[in-house]
């Protein structure tokens, strides 16, 4: 009988054994991936999403892309009126650069997109494990490998606004250091507007200007 631990367990093991020595390290209990072509550090897993509803299961596939560089810098934001950045589900989340589900990648992240995929027994786990094979075989697979390169990450970026959520504007910094350096990151978060931005994203935006650019400034 399925359940979600079952679900996840299968798409991991099932995946593994189609595209393993393409995608994945060894680990069959975590859908890590391992590419010699990735000239990066960022971290890149698979996270498999299962939810009972209405007597079926909601099952996704997301990619979720974490980078120390960024995580060390967001950390770094003190904001004592905000609650965002005290809670511990806020700071797991924080660690996290990027997660995008492959329906959304699969949709070119347009509205109206493919539906949900329910799956209610055996037969529908293996649809839905032969379109995640599909999905990396393809366009999800070739929007994945442009993270591969920094300067074409910075390229996704630049073609996407929606990438990133709340904190886009302090992993766009992060990325545009990495790829052009302090002073061209610098230079564009120097000429951002914060009026009328909501809290959290005000925080980040000074502090990157205020700390990480002024201090780098007065540096002989």
């Amino acid at each position: 009988m399925l359940d979600s631990k079952t679900i996840r367990k299968t798409v991991s093991e099932e995946l593994h054994a189609r595209l393993g020595a393409k995608w994945f390290k060894p680990d069959r209990g975590r859908l890590v991936v391992f590419s010699e072509d990735n000239l990066t550090d960022f971290s890149i897993a698979f996270d498999c999403y299962a939810d009972r509803r209405y007597g079926e299961y909601d099952c996704s596939l997301s990619a979720v892309f974490k980078w120390k560089k960024f995580a060390s810098s967001y950390r770094a934001v003190k904001d004592p009126s905000s609650a965002q950045f005290k809670t511990k589900s806020s700071e797991q989340l924080n660690t996290q650069f990027l997660g995008v589900t492959f329906d959304r990648i699969d949709g070119n992240f347009l509205s109206g997109g493919r539906g949900v995929f329910w799956v209610a027994n055996e037969q529908g786990l293996g649809a839905f494990i032969a379109q995640c094979v599909d999905d990396l075989d393809g366009k999800v697979g070739e929007w994945i490998k442009r993270w591969f390169t920094w300067s074409s990450a910075l390229d996704v970026m630049n073609g996407n606004e929606q990438l990133c959520g709340t904190w886009r504007d302090h992993a766009y910094f992060c990325l545009l250091q990495q790829v052009h350096g302090r002073e061209a990151a610098c230079s564009w978060v120097g000429g951002l507007d914060r009026a009328n931005w909501p809290e959290n994203q005000t925080a980040q935006i000074e502090y990157l200007q205020s700390q990480v650019c002024n201090v780098s400034a007065a540096r002989p």
